[in-house]
């Protein structure tokens, strides 16, 4: 390994080391989805964690919760897809739908699929809710929905009958 190889490495072992502080683990309590949403969106058979899987101080998505619908859950299929995921238990699942991510701050909520870099590509999209009923609703429409505009826009890039 060159001189400059191994320095660039050793600033990216010191950069991800200072990411992950303690305070980038603490979450302000308004950006935390409520017991209740997170019960709900269990209830319909995603997968969601109890605390956000992105950390706060996260540019894109912070305190950002990852939704994702275990293949054995029905609902949409993005046919190209096939992804393996530890869902809450700790269980190794498939699920056959790019995931999607909520957060926010009590206030407004944003909902994001971000599969395409640079992106947006097919079925990429990012919505804000004024309330986390909106969101649920986009979810449940996104996961189950076969005429939802951005699993249209997914299934037609992947040439697949809907």
């Amino acid at each position: 390994m060159g001189k400059n190889a191994k320095r660039m490495r050793e600033k990216m072992l010191r950069e991800a080391a200072n990411a992950d502080r303690p305070e980038n683990r603490t979450h302000p309590e308004e950006r935390l989805l409520p017991p209740e949403f997170i019960q709900k969106i269990r209830e319909i058979g995603l997968s969601i964690d109890g605390f956000p899987f992105f950390v706060s101080t996260h540019v894109a998505t912070p305190s950002g919760y990852q939704i994702i619908l275990p293949a054995e859950n029905g609902g949409n299929r993005g046919f190209d897809i096939e992804v393996y995921f530890t869902d809450s238990n700790g269980n190794e699942a498939k699920t056959f739908m790019p995931s999607v991510v909520i957060w926010g701050c009590g206030t407004q909520w944003r909902t994001e699929v971000h599969q395409y870099a640079p992106g947006p590509g097919p079925g990429d999209f990012s919505h804000t809710h004024v309330s986390l009923e909106e969101a649920y609703a986009d979810l449940v429409s996104y996961f189950f929905d076969s005429s939802d505009v951005n699993f249209q826009a997914m299934a037609k890039a992947n040439r697949t009958e809907v």
